[in-house]
């Protein structure tokens, strides 16, 4: 029976360096925090974790930034606030008060209406401050390599 269960034991190569390294994790589909505590059945391979990745915000602003540059004619900066398909972020995405949340959609409405900036650019090109959003055939050819003979 030892030597079944050596030989099960050894069945996945393990690198014994592998423990002393700064990222190893027992569980990587589990986050455990230093510092927290966990029940047995939490290191059970058998069971699947709950998974939850801790989202890094691409864009972090405040909501004191927020009320000062805040304006329709600021459009790389409102450009910030709207998904590649012209939906306005969420307040809880950004993080910002409801006093900045609302002044962002009000300027966001107030520079479409102008044409400053489009309303939804699904389907077409992303919207690209200072980039004409006409559809240039250029837009759509792709280099070739031609041999010279």
């Amino acid at each position: 029976m030892d030597d079944k269960l050596k030989r099960e034991a050894t069945y996945f190569e393990y690198n014994s360096d592998e423990c002393d390294e700064e990222d190893y994790s027992f569980r990587p589909d589990m986050n455990f925090q230093p510092g927290m505590t966990y029940d047995v059945q939490d290191l059970d391979l058998r069971r699947p974790g709950v998974f939850k990745p801790t989202e890094r915000p691409e864009f972090e602003v405040t909501t004191r930034e927020v009320l000062r540059k805040a304006d329709f004619r600021n459009v790389r900066f409102l450009a910030n606030f709207i998904t590649e398909a012209g939906i306005i972020i969420k307040r809880s995405k950004t993080g910002i008060s409801a006093k900045a949340q609302r002044k962002i959609a009000r300027e966001i409405k107030t520079a479409r209406a102008f044409g400053l900036m489009p309303f939804t650019t699904m389907g077409t090109k992303s919207f690209a401050f200072g980039k004409s959003m006409e559809n240039v055939d250029a837009d759509y050819e792709y280099e070739t390599y031609e041999k010279h003979s």
